[in-house]
């Protein structure tokens, strides 16, 4: 679900400091997370008669059959040359490795409690940015980092109800989630944003190709737009995040990403008909403001890096 995500050199043009291109920067980030939870949305009902397997692989085929519509011919083939294949290469496989978990999740438990919990991933980048961006972390943050786990276990409440075992796969997803962040975050600086895209399809689709045989059974028409409309629209998604940031900054565009929470709060109700409790949106009222705090920090710091994708929100 995700997802995301987060210079014409290295990544995406410099973001224009023009008010108009800003607003449609902030425009064009809502309108991804809404496409990011509609896609979440159509892969809940995939699940009730399809195999995770499937639903994955439909996912990255439609979005590389996407990529070839968009760069037809010999147009696709620059995008093949990168400078870090080895980490572009391990950086889909993060990618497939969450889209795997929080597909087989969202099978389980509510769009709304998912996403919430996926906005943990920043906590986990700043955690993980000491050992492996060798970043200096004050006590704000961590005292941040701590309240937000706090949010988890309010939405989670052990003791109190039975933890579903689904849960712990969108914790696991929200920790490989933001080592796909950080290793974004690195790649940035040597590779276009366009080929990482490109890269992200081509090895979920190889990747998924090499179990779907197992757990294969043919889908029906509906099931195969089905499994059209979740590659493409994930896909495009990734698209527009991309012109989002290229023409407002990642810190402007940041705390947009809290819209997915609402879309996916509005899309359980209308089409599941499930409501998150008041206890979940305690917790998510808490993973927010500490999220948001963590961020205003990083941009008093000057923290902020160049990225292709949500620092927060399901991987899709």
């Amino acid at each position: 679900m995700l997802t995301s995500n987060n210079n014409t050199s290295a990544n995406i043009h410099k973001p224009s400091v023009d008010n108009n291109g800003v607003m449609l920067g902030i425009v064009l980030a809502i309108l991804a997370g809404f496409l990011f939870v509609s896609s979440d949305t159509v892969v809940k009902l995939a699940r009730q008669d399809l195999p995770v397997a499937i639903v994955v692989w439909g996912r990255f085929t439609a979005h590389f059959l996407l990529m070839l519509f968009l760069f037809p011919g010999r147009k696709i083939n620059k995008l093949f040359k990168v400078n870090n294949f080895k980490l572009v290469i391990f950086r889909g496989i993060l990618l497939l490795l969450c889209t795997c978990l929080f597909f087989t999740a969202i099978g389980y438990i509510g769009l709304a409690e998912a996403n919430s919990i996926m906005f943990i991933s920043p906590f986990f980048v700043v955690a993980l940015s000491i050992p492996l961006l060798k970043e200096k972390v004050g006590i704000r943050r961590w005292s941040a980092v701590i309240i937000g786990f706090i949010g988890i276990v309010i939405i989670l409440r052990p003791g109190f109800q039975e933890i579903h075992w689904a849960y712990f796969l969108i914790i696991g997803v929200a920790f490989f989630f933001a080592l796909f962040t950080i290793l974004t975050r690195t790649l940035s600086f040597t590779e276009t944003a366009i080929s990482m895209w490109f890269y992200t399809a081509l090895v979920g689709m190889v990747g998924s190709s090499t179990i779907v045989w197992y757990y294969w059974q043919t889908p029906t028409l509906s099931q195969s737009l089905m499994l059209l409309f979740i590659g493409a629209i994930g896909g495009g998604s990734h698209y527009i995040v991309i012109k989002a940031y290229q023409r407002a900054s990642a810190s402007m565009l940041a705390p947009f990403q809290y819209f997915q929470i609402i879309w996916a709060t509005i899309y359980g109700l209308l089409v599941f008909d499930v409501a998150p409790d008041g206890w979940t949106c305690l917790g998510t009222a808490i993973i927010i403001a500490s999220g948001l705090y963590v961020w205003s920090r990083e941009q008093q710091l000057g923290k902020t890096r160049r990225s292709t994708s949500w620092r927060g929100g399901a991987p899709r």
